[in-house]
């Protein structure tokens, strides 16, 4: 079991599944060969494989325990979920909620679901396939949504806009929202007396980093600030996926000077083993230092 603690709170990390779908040079516009080798000592074999130039991203969930509530964030792709484009997403059928009781929860026990932007691979357990409909996999939980990140949505929705993301718009929120089980917050909402969603828009345009503290203790989920390991080296390098490459960039400088300023644990939503880590700032810049799980 991969997990940490944060003061008196614990974050368990839930695995889906490991993706390999993406070339690592497509994925980074501004990567080169170059630096690819350059970096190779330790990409390799954990965040990158040679032999065919792709990157690992992990798909995993958080699971937060504070003692009084037990809170996920960001939940993956999904079983059952149809994504043009992605085939590594379509029509997963994988144990996800076994793995999570493992890690101390069953969907009932769930009281917040967290969703640092509205993407397919960060909302996909939000909902499961019951007698043809698409019905909310947390019974019990208010789901937490950026009004931001809604309304860009939503108005994709209307304009009648195409992609596997609008389709988990569709089948991942869309119902949670019927259900009456959304909280669609504003910036710097506090959730659970140990969580604060902060603006971190780029990627999407209303994406959130989540800060908790706990007992003088900080740690940061990212989502899809950073996908990968090697953008802590440099911040600069947005995927290729983000909407505002540019403001990404600064949003990810922004959010590392602040994880090394606040001493917080960096909780990423893709890095591969061992998943967590913190993050140094030098006179070339940030460094990661890998965290050992508590566990």
């Amino acid at each position: 079991m991969i997990r940490f603690r944060i003061g008196k709170v614990t974050a368990t990390l839930v695995q889906e599944m490991v993706d390999d779908m993406f070339d690592f040079l497509e994925f980074f516009p501004l990567a080169t060969p170059a630096a690819v080798d350059e970096n190779l000592s330790w990409m390799a074999p954990g965040h990158y494989v040679p032999a065919t130039g792709r990157m690992l991203l992990s798909m995993h969930a958080w699971l937060l325990d504070t003692g009084r509530h037990k809170i996920l964030i960001d939940g993956c792709v999904g079983n059952d979920k149809e994504r043009p484009g992605r085939p590594d997403w379509c029509g997963l059928s994988t144990p996800f909620l076994d793995r999570l009781a493992g890690a101390g929860a069953r969907p009932e026990d769930i009281d917040f679901v967290l969703c640092t932007h509205l993407h397919a691979d960060h909302v996909g357990w939000n909902t499961r396939l019951v007698g043809g409909r698409w019905v909310p996999t947390f019974p019990n939980a208010r789901y937490v949504f950026s009004r931001r990140e809604h309304a860009y949505w939503e108005a994709r929705l209307a304009a009648d806009g195409k992609g596997p993301h609008l389709l988990a718009y569709q089948d991942s929120v869309l119902p949670v929202i019927e259900a009456g089980q959304a909280l669609i917050v504003d910036d710097h909402a506090e959730i659970a007396d140990c969580l604060v969603l902060e603006p971190a828009p780029g990627h999407t345009p209303g994406h959130v980093a989540i800060w908790l503290k706990s007992d003088g203790e900080r740690a940061v989920l990212t989502g899809d600030i950073l996908h990968h390991p090697i953008q802590v080296k440099y911040p600069a390098w947005s995927c290729f996926g983000c909407i505002d490459q540019k403001q990404s960039a600064e949003t990810r400088k922004r959010v590392l000077e602040a994880t090394c300023e606040r001493r917080a644990l960096l909780l990423p939503g893709h890095f591969m083993p061992p998943h967590a880590a913190f993050v140094d700032e030098g006179a070339d810049g940030f460094k990661l230092r890998f965290a050992a799980s508590d566990a």
